[in-house]
């Protein structure tokens, strides 16, 4: 049977990737990374979802969100717009993969370990040796450290 894809419940959790094309380092700088979380941001102070974890990775982006009933499917492509319209001055053309993936979290364990995988990018490929030492990621937040780089709904 083929899989579902995109179906989004009100309330429900999601484990959410997106991919620059072709694997380009397009997030490597600083103000790249802040591109993406101010429109995270944007869209949770929106109401669009709330954001429990997240990470900026040089090729791709991780979120851990929850549909708040206002449309999480159209919130994705105006994120992705909006990063790419933030993008813009550095090139032209397609910034993004055009499917991103999406994994319903459906246990409080599930939600600990995709959190944690997430928050585990930067040390996997080395960037550091612990996560809350990452910037762009929320598990600064987890760990209790300030300053972060966006605020996260640690409530689930």
């Amino acid at each position: 049977m083929p899989r579902v894809r995109h179906y989004f419940e009100p309330g429900g959790f999601y484990h959410l990737t997106t991919r620059t094309l072709n694997g380009a380092h397009t997030f490597a700088s600083e103000e790249a990374k802040r591109a993406v979380v101010e429109a995270l941001a944007f869209y949770r102070k929106a109401g669009q979802w709330r954001v429990h974890a997240f990470v900026v990775m040089a090729n791709h982006v991780h979120a851990v969100i929850s549909e708040t009933g206002a449309g999480l499917k159209d919130a994705i492509r105006d994120f992705k717009k909006w990063v790419w319209h933030e993008m813009s001055a550095a090139g032209n053309g397609p910034l993004w993969e055009r499917r991103y993936d999406d994994n319903a979290v459906r246990s409080a364990r599930e939600m600990k370990q995709v959190i944690e995988y997430d928050h585990n990018n930067p040390v996997r490929i080395g960037l550091v040796r612990r996560p809350e030492d990452y910037f762009w990621s929320s598990a600064r937040n987890y760990a209790g450290l300030t300053p972060v780089a966006m605020e996260v709904d640690m409530a689930w």
